[in-house]
C-alpha cells in the first residue's frame, strides 16, 4: 500500500512538473518588468488616479494603492509577453536606432511578420540607453467567434531617480461581444509616488 501510494505521490508531482512552461524570453520580459515596476509602486507608497471612459463617458477616482489593486490594473500588460511563447519565436523583426521626431528619444521597434499575431508591434523609447526606458507603446488585438477585442497600450515611465519608474499608463481600444454593440473604451492611470 504505502508503495502505491508513493507512486501516485510521485505521478502527481512529476505531472504537475510537467504542466509548469519554462520557455526563454527571445524578446522581452514583460512579467518582469510589470512585476518590478508594482514592487517599486508599493515602496514608493505611490496613489493612482484613473480615468475610465466608456461610450462617452467618465468616471474619474484617485486612491492609495495596495499590491492586488496593482495586480488587477496592470495584468493587461503582461499579456504582452504572448511575443515569447515558442510559437512566436523569430516572428518579429527587431530594428533598433531610429529617433523619435517628437523628442530625444531613442525607438527599438520590434513588428510582427505576419497579420494574424495578437501582437502586431511593441515600440520602446529610451534615452541613451535601453535600460532607461520612458515609454513602451503596443497593440493587443484578440479575436474568436464570441468577442473581439483591440486594445491600443501605453506605459509611460520616470527616471528621474536613475531607475524606470511608471507615472502613466493607458489603454484604448473597442470590444465587441456577439449580439450586441461595438463599446469603445479608455482607461489612464496617473501615479504619484508618496512621501517614503
Amino acid at each position: 500500500m504505502r508503495i502505491l501510494f508513493a507512486g501516485i505521490i510521485l505521478a502527481l508531482a512529476w505531472s504537475c512538473k510537467q504542466s509548469e512552461v519554462i520557455y526563454d524570453k527571445p524578446y522581452f520580459d514583460f512579467d518582469s518588468l510589470i512585476t518590478r515596476q508594482q514592487q517599486a509602486l508599493l515602496t514608493a507608497n505611490a496613489t493612482l488616479t484613473k480615468t475610465v471612459t466608456l461610450d462617452g463617458s467618465t468616471e474619474e477616482i484617485t486612491f492609495a494603492i495596495d499590491s492586488v489593486v496593482l495586480t488587477k490594473e496592470l495584468d493587461v500588460f503582461k499579456q504582452l509577453d504572448i511575443i515569447n511563447k515558442p510559437g512566436f519565436k523569430g516572428k518579429y523583426k527587431i530594428s533598433d536606432g531610429e529617433k523619435d521626431s517628437r523628442s530625444n528619444l531613442t525607438i527599438r521597434r520590434y513588428e510582427a511578420l505576419e497579420t494574424n499575431t495578437p501582437v502586431p508591434f511593441v515600440l520602446f523609447y529610451y534615452q541613451n540607453e535601453f535600460n532607461r526606458l520612458h515609454k513602451i507603446e503596443s497593440a493587443y488585438r484578440e479575436n474568436n467567434t464570441l468577442y473581439g477585442t483591440g486594445r491600443n497600450l501605453l506605459l509611460e515611465f520616470d527616471d528621474a531617480s536613475g531607475s524606470p519608474l511608471l507615472v502613466n499608463y493607458r489603454l484604448t481600444g473597442v470590444q465587441k461581444m456577439i449580439l450586441s454593440d461595438t463599446i469603445g473604451f479608455s482607461i489612464e492611470g496617473t501615479l504619484v509616488p508618496g512621501i517614503f
